[in-house]
């Protein structure tokens, strides 16, 4: 994807694209309902506060 200055640009570099977004309608807005942790991951089930799509996210624990 290029901006209007030619460069190219990621997701990483682009503020805007960054984060997660529902599957089903785009929608930014998510909310936490639950989340649990075991053996080092954090699970989340996030669910979209447009649609009502569920999210589910694992996210691993680093360092301590």
């Amino acid at each position: 994807m290029e901006d209007a200055t030619g460069q190219v640009k990621t997701l990483a570099s682009d503020p805007a694209k960054r984060g997660l977004e529902c599957r089903r309608c785009g929608c930014r807005d998510l909310r936490v309902d639950h989340a649990s942790g075991a053996s080092g991951r954090i699970i989340r089930y996030r669910h979209c506060r447009h649609c009502g799509k569920r999210v589910t996210t694992s996210e691993r624990i680093i360092g301590s």
